[in-house]
């Protein structure tokens, strides 16, 4: 099944939330913004392609165990 544009919006989201990620070092922001990509992608379009994300992206929530 094709993404659809909610999809690919959200997954341009998650993207840009991940980067935001890897910009701070900060323990306490670094939570707050894993709570927001749990949050992202528990409530993603089932459309969703999660083979899409960038592999940086795809790397960094494997570490995190948010994909599953």
């Amino acid at each position: 099944m094709a993404e659809t544009a909610l999809a690919t919006l959200q997954r341009k989201q998650i993207e840009a939330t991940v980067g935001e990620l890897l910009l701070t070092d900060d323990f306490y922001m670094r939570l707050e913004i894993t709570e927001r990509l749990r949050h992202l992608i528990a409530h993603a379009d089932p459309t969703l392609d999660r083979s899409q994300l960038s592999e940086g992206a795809q790397e960094e929530l494997e570490e995190l165990d948010l994909l599953h």
